[in-house]
């Protein structure tokens, strides 16, 4: 029998340094947050560490979001999962992973930088609490169009500024923030029983003073997918907002 190799076309992969500036440690292999893998803002590990684990990350930290985490579940544990339904869709198990994807994200405060090949992505400030999106609607031009690209989620933050995660100690640099994605809260709402309360920021009022909004799903209350990016990364590596595929 005569045997056929067959290969497989891919895709370029684009890699870009990391400048020396760029002082966030990397945060990864954590069991109760297996979708962290990236930059935080967190002082540089003791030596000779130079990222961050679960054996290495501190309890400060760590130990609120695991009893936050606890409580969750024992709430909605309240609930009659197995027995009981609450949704066709979703079960107790779905809102469970998609609550602590949430926690871990907004716990983790992603780092960031501006693309190097456009330098003008970052926005200079946070958005009012009043404002319908952040960065993602393009401004347009007289004629109409599209004035420039679609700017990440990424917001300056100096060492005054206090840490998003209150446990985080405090820098004595600065360094840029991420975002998250909007949509990491709305799939919890959208998966989760209704008698826990949990509730998102609303997009008409002031979603994005905290979110980065209008990336994945439209700028409309509820509505999912039609956003101005469609994605949380485009296939150049380009991230508009700190979330999950």
């Amino acid at each position: 029998m005569r045997l056929r190799r067959s290969f497989w076309m891919s895709s370029f992969i684009y890699i870009v340094l990391i400048p020396a500036s760029f002082s966030c440690p990397l945060v990864s292999s954590l069991p109760y947050c297996p979708n962290v893998a990236y930059s935080v803002p967190l002082p540089a590990p003791a030596s000779p560490f130079t990222t961050y684990d679960a054996s290495t990350i501190p309890a400060s930290i760590s130990t609120p979001l695991l009893s936050s985490l606890t409580n969750f579940t024992t709430i909605l544990t309240t609930f009659a999962c197995g027995r009981a339904w609450y949704s066709p869709l979703m079960t107790c198990a779905d809102c469970q992973r998609e609550y602590r994807k949430w926690l871990c994200i907004v716990s983790f405060t992603r780092c960031g930088e501006a693309s190097p090949g456009d330098t003008n992505s970052v926005v200079s400030s946070a958005a009012s609490p009043s404002a319908t999106g952040l960065s993602a609607v393009q401004p347009t031009d007289d004629t109409g169009e599209a004035a420039q690209g679609i700017l990440s989620a990424l917001v300056p933050q100096q060492t005054s500024s206090p840490a998003r995660n209150p446990n985080f100690p405090t820098l004595n640099n600065g360094y840029t923030m991420l975002l998250p994605c909007l949509e990491t809260c709305t799939v919890v709402d959208r998966a989760c029983p209704s008698f826990l309360g949990f509730r998102c920021p609303v997009t008409r009022f002031n979603a994005a003073a905290s979110y980065g909004v209008g990336y994945v799903d439209s700028g409309t209350e509820g509505g999912q997918g039609l956003g101005v990016a469609g994605s949380v990364q485009d296939r150049w590596g380009n991230i508009w907002c700190n979330g999950q595929e």
